[in-house]
């Protein structure tokens, strides 16, 4: 029989580890959002000798008889470490491949709802005079969204870019006299560490940089736009990722995971961030947890720009909740890096 520091039970725990581990690594390249790992590059005789280990593991589980050769169970735990460490290394992350289920393995959970402050009409009205001499006023806003309602077809994603654009040019207009605003659109994210235990590594594209900074900064990062350059520069970066047309609630662990990348590779412990199709929008709040190890975060629900027709069949896009989204921004962005504040529009 086998030895008493190894028992049957032990065999089949070790067996189905062992098991696991080497068809995770061979199979992880099957999986959504996950880069092949470098397979080839294992070590010939390390698979060999796995090989072995499992083969005497089958035998011992298949007859008791079979006994445990001595320094076995040291040999076994070596061989588990290296595994689990080649699984860790071959996983390479890509935010549009993040899920529920990928966004719990990276220790990011949901936390609670950000929920707009109640009787917020009067404040609301007192943003629409910010900016009212500017071209992106609050009233050439409402204009710009009627034109893109009736020339846009709303069928493809490419035209949300328009409607993101059209809420940030009126936000630009609505900065302090003092402040510049920056938009970077489409740029690589470096590979960011998971976590401070693993060599596994999130990467991918960020659809929107939002930067605010005096003129002096704004104009570096403009002729610069690089997140290496936002870490040395007194301003705040917003994030905004690019939605589905329909449904884009179902990309908010896609978006978390953009932001949760930028965050970590800032070294911000709170960052804000907006996940839309341009008619839709959902504000997140991520917060790190110490040592940047995983994060929690809040979203709110949906808040949905809405179209009529009038009795002559013409488009009309009713207030405030334009009005609305682009004083959200306004501050978000004014405030990305802070937890919420009294003078938040959530709550």
């Amino acid at each position: 029989m086998p030895s008493k520091s190894f028992s049957a039970l032990k065999a089949r725990l070790a067996y189905e580890q062992l098991r696991n581990l080497k068809l995770k690594i061979s199979n992880l390249h099957d999986s959504e959002g996950v880069e092949e790992p470098d397979v080839d590059s294992m070590d010939p005789g390390f698979e060999q000798q796995l090989d072995v280990m499992l083969h005497l593991l089958e035998s011992m589980l298949e007859d008791s008889r079979v006994p445990a050769p001595e320094g076995f169970k040291q040999q076994l735990e070596v061989m588990l470490h290296l595994l689990k460490s080649k699984l860790e290394e071959s996983q390479s992350l890509t935010f549009s491949g993040v899920t529920d289920q990928t966004s719990a393995k990276l220790n990011i959970t949901l936390a609670g709802i950000l929920d707009l402050k109640p009787n917020l009409e009067k404040r609301i009205a007192e943003t629409i005079s910010l900016g009212q001499d500017e071209f992106w006023s609050s009233a050439n806003l409402y204009r710009q969204l009627h034109v893109l309602e009736g020339l846009l077809p709303g069928t493809k994603e490419a035209s949300s870019r328009a409607w993101i654009d059209t809420f940030f040019f009126r936000v630009s207009a609505m900065l302090p006299p003092s402040q510049r605003m920056v938009l970077n659109m489409e740029h690589t994210a470096s590979a960011t560490t998971i976590s401070p235990s693993s060599s596994s590594t999130l990467s991918g594209f960020v659809d929107y940089t939002v930067v605010v900074a005096d003129q002096r900064d704004a104009a570096f990062f403009r002729d610069t736009p690089d997140l290496n350059i936002l870490k040395f520069l007194r301003a705040t970066g917003f994030f905004v990722i690019q939605a589905k047309l329909n449904n884009p609630s179902h990309h908010v662990p896609h978006a978390v995971a953009e932001i949760y990348a930028c965050g970590k590779f800032l070294q911000k412990k709170i960052l804000r961030g907006a996940l839309t199709n341009g008619r839709d929008w959902i504000f997140i709040l991520v917060t790190f947890n110490d040592n940047f190890d995983g994060a929690t975060y809040k979203q709110s629900d949906v808040i949905s720009i809405i179209h009529n027709e009038d009795s002559d069949g013409k488009i009309v896009i009713p207030g405030p909740r334009p009005d609305l989204i682009a004083a959200i921004l306004l501050h978000w962005v004014e405030n990305s890096f802070a937890d919420l504040g009294n003078d938040d529009w959530f709550e």
